[in-house]
């Protein structure tokens, strides 16, 4: 059990010193059962201090980080999107990101959309916290993410 537990510690000091940040902040090892940022595919709870609505058929608003193609990609509940990151530790930065261009018939989820899209473009820092995946920038928090289940 020590050896496990000196191995772990060992691993977690080396991603850290090697910039591994997909693992999150601080505490968040891959020991700690913490789910990883990249490869996970986050659902949208909040947007904006906004509970976040789904979107009928669409599902929930959603992103995923692919590490091999360093690409963002998800569903915003109206369109899909996609496009590049860079990702530097607890830093996080969206590049221009391409959208279909289908219309919400919903009002309402046009304002989320429009929120969704620029939380992703004000992205400076991220988290993972208790399972709950916090994307901040200046202002502060942006949105916030829970890891999709399968269905």
């Amino acid at each position: 059990m020590r050896r496990a537990m000196i191995g772990c510690a060992l691993l977690a000091a080396v991603a850290v010193a090697a910039g591994c940040s997909q693992y999150g902040a601080a505490g968040s090892t891959p020991g700690g059962g913490t789910l990883p940022l990249e490869g996970t595919t986050w659902s949208l709870v909040e947007v904006g201090g906004q509970p976040a609505r789904p979107a009928g058929d669409n599902g929930t608003p959603s992103l995923r980080l692919d590490v091999a193609q360093t690409r963002a990609s998800g569903d915003t509940g109206c369109n899909s999107f996609g496009g590049g990151y860079e990702l530097s530790g607890e830093s996080l930065r969206f590049g221009a990101l391409a959208s279909t261009r289908r219309a919400c018939v919903d009002e309402a989820l046009n304002r989320q959309e429009a929120a969704f899209l620029g939380a992703l473009a004000d992205t400076r820092t991220w988290r993972i916290a208790d399972g709950t995946l916090v994307l901040s920038g200046e202002a502060g928090v942006l949105a916030r993410f829970t890891a999709q289940t399968a269905r």
